[in-house]
């Protein structure tokens, strides 16, 4: 296996200020020790990403690239929480990102445990491509509907699905039904990060779409006699930040060992190591302070955001 990127070329690990997390009585130093371990990791997973095993030129081929097009839209979306916590434009979006985050990690993670047939991989395919499927066949009756006229918007959708159809090595009329694809579920695959994760994507449903209790929370302010707007932008908290980074890290072991053929060169997997440890250490003590403000009944409880 070889790469142009050593890993010595990687920045010295950000050193986490445990003396100030010990001694806080905010949720502030969590906050900017999670945004420079969420740098960090994004640094980690892009570098994985870009390693190529000899023999590997020309361009990757499907399957390696839908695994390695994962991994830019999660270092996309860890770019996107540093860059409103360092405008200061407010944790808005943070819960939101956070589930389309965790789709990516569980799609990976079940793509590359795939049995050796590339079937999962097929069944991703299918499964993205019934959409398109949907989409065409709504053009198609609008266009006969109007005597067979077809309107330049709708030639543009014509070709970009085609050229998507073309990119994946699927015709049209071998797109199974939803139903008998075998791709699994966001649930399903959800499970694959651990006991919880489920629960925390659901709540990130309730973000994305603007359920009554994400609107109740963070929109609206109570009153006397009912309630007001509350535009004044969420606060970020460290759970995202920390959870992203951790989730980012956990699959790209299998990533090496199935796509380059060996495990990480050294000095990543060294490097993943103590970044994980320090993320771990981070959100054991962010528990312990969340615990004892809840001691103190202190009225805004700490609860997970």
């Amino acid at each position: 296996m070889h790469t142009e990127f050593d890993p010595s070329m990687l920045p010295e690990l950000h050193v986490v200020n445990f003396d100030e997390l010990k001694q806080t009585n905010d949720e502030d130093p969590f906050v900017r020790e999670g945004f420079e371990l969420l740098k960090e990791a994004s640094v980690l997973l892009i570098a994985v990403a870009g390693i190529r095993a000899k023999g590997q030129t020309g361009g990757l081929q499907r399957n390696h690239a839908i695994v390695v097009g994962h991994y830019a839209r999660m270092a996309k979306l860890m770019t996107s929480l540093i860059r409103q916590i360092a405008d200061g434009h407010g944790g808005d979006q943070q819960i939101a990102v956070s589930r389309e985050f965790m789709d990516s990690v569980s799609t990976v993670m079940y793509l590359l445990a795939d049995p050796g047939d590339g079937s999962r991989y097929t069944s991703y395919v299918m499964d993205s491509l019934v959409a398109e499927r949907e989409f065409l066949k709504d053009v198609r009756e609008q266009v006969t509907q109007r005597g067979d006229v077809m309107l330049p918007i709708e030639e543009r959708i014509n070709r970009s699905i085609a050229e998507t159809l073309a990119a994946a090595g699927v015709r049209e009329e071998d797109i199974p039904s939803r139903r008998s694809n075998g791709w699994p579920n966001a649930q399903v695959r959800l499970e694959l990060l651990g006991p919880t994760a489920y629960a925390a994507y659901r709540t990130g449903s309730g973000a994305v779409h603007g359920s009554f209790a994400d609107i109740y929370k963070n929109h609206l302010d109570e009153v006397a006699g009912g309630f007001e707007i509350e535009t004044r932008p969420q606060r970020f908290r460290p759970q995202p930040l920390l959870s992203m980074a951790l989730l980012s890290l956990i699959t790209l072991g299998d990533y090496s060992r199935v796509f380059l053929g060996a495990p990480l060169p050294e000095g990543f997997e060294e490097r993943g190591r103590a970044l994980v440890a320090l993320l771990r250490d981070v959100d054991d003590e962010h528990e312990r302070y969340l615990t004892e403000r809840r001691g103190r009944r202190d009225p805004d409880g700490g609860a997970a955001s």
